[in-house]
């Protein structure tokens, strides 16, 4: 139900200088670091759709003091940007009118957008807003709601609506189709709105093919799932009968799976030795197990019960569950009965009442 799919973007971008220089037609986009001396820096475009690759804007060292600066002949276009510093990365948002970009920040903190801008009113926002989310922790829905209406922009709109409401989208889905409409008037054509709107359609439809299925409700038995593992092993969701356990259906290529799984891998380390349990049910394609192995290892989904036929959206337990967008997760009781559906801004206190 509360799911969501795939996410945004196809630019062509001109020839990199990758040297400061004199010349005025140049766009430059420039930091300094502290205790990033002599690390690589790398900056690319990034999309809300996993499937789109990012685009490289420039690849440079930071000299001993931090400092480094990518430079093109066009404007950088407006989009969502991701800075890669040695092992750190720092997400951030341009609106195309920028000619210089600077900013000074700490290794240790970029990440969390710790920084002081010059030149872009919009990344100037975006930090500023980023930094009084970290102060202020875990937010309520009305402080997500805060932040969406304060972004500056409507791609800043449309980006935090998908991070701060993305795991309980169906509950939210009146501002999905808010920060697409603004998203489509402020950015037609590009694969930002397009993708985005690829999205709350999804989102929607989904919404509306579980209240017609009714496949499966709160309290029936949990139907069996048995599939093999990545290694080869058959697992069975009947075998963790007297455990509370979350069926999680996700995909190495799901994004918005991907942003979730920290917060499931914190619940299962928090409540593993009390009975708590995850069944996760990969929705990779035929061919792509290396892909799937690899995303159980880089996100550290270190439970045993991974299950996968790797046939997309033709995955039987899928069409079982009536799933048709995802992360979508099941949680359920120690008898083996649906005790909640998609419990994900609630999971923790969803699990507490069955433990």
């Amino acid at each position: 139900m509360k799911a969501f799919l795939k996410t945004i973007g196809w630019v062509f971008l001109p020839a990199l200088l990758l040297t400061r220089c004199s010349v005025n037609d140049t766009y430059t986009f420039e930091g300094t670091i502290a205790r990033a001396g002599n690390l690589q820096v790398l900056l690319e475009q990034v999309f809300f759709n996993s499937n789109t690759p990012p685009v490289a804007l420039g690849r440079v060292a930071c000299d001993a003091n931090g400092h480094f600066a990518i430079e093109q002949k066009q404007a950088f276009p407006p989009g969502i940007y991701r800075l890669t510093v040695g092992a750190k990365r720092m997400f951030f948002i341009l609106d195309g009118t920028e000619k210089q970009v600077s900013f000074k920040g700490d290794l240790e903190t970029i990440d969390r957008l710790q920084i002081e801008v010059e030149g872009s009113e919009t990344l100037a926002c975006y930090a500023r807003l980023i930094q009084e989310m970290v102060r202020a922790g875990q937010l309520s829905p009305e402080m997500a709601k805060d932040f969406v209406q304060r972004a500056c922009t409507p791609l800043m709109q449309a980006f935090f609506t998908l991070q701060l409401m993305g795991r309980n989208a169906d509950a939210h889905l009146a501002d999905f189709k808010a920060a697409n409409e603004a998203l489509s008037a402020a950015m037609p054509s590009t694969p930002y709105a397009e993708q985005f709107a690829q999205l709350t359609s999804s989102i929607e439809m989904q919404m509306q093919q579980a209240q017609a299925a009714g496949q499966i409700r709160i309290g029936q038995p949990a139907p069996e799932i048995s599939l093999p593992g990545p290694d080869g092993k058959v697992r069975s969701l009947s075998s963790l009968r007297g455990k509370v356990v979350l069926i999680d259906f996700w995909a190495s290529w799901c994004r918005p799976c991907r942003m979730a799984n920290p917060h499931v891998v914190e619940i299962y380390k928090k409540y593993k030795a009390k009975g708590f349990d995850v069944f996760s049910v990969s929705l990779d394609r035929p061919g792509q197990k290396d892909a799937w192995v690899a995303a159980i290892k880089q996100d550290g989904l270190e439970w045993d019960n991974h299950v996968s036929d790797l046939q997309f959206w033709n995955s039987a337990p899928a069409r079982l569950y009536g799933v048709s967008a995802i992360p979508a997760t099941f949680l359920v009781d120690r008898n083996g009965n649906i005790a909640a559906i998609n419990p994900r801004a609630n999971l923790e206190e969803e699990v507490r009442k069955l433990l």
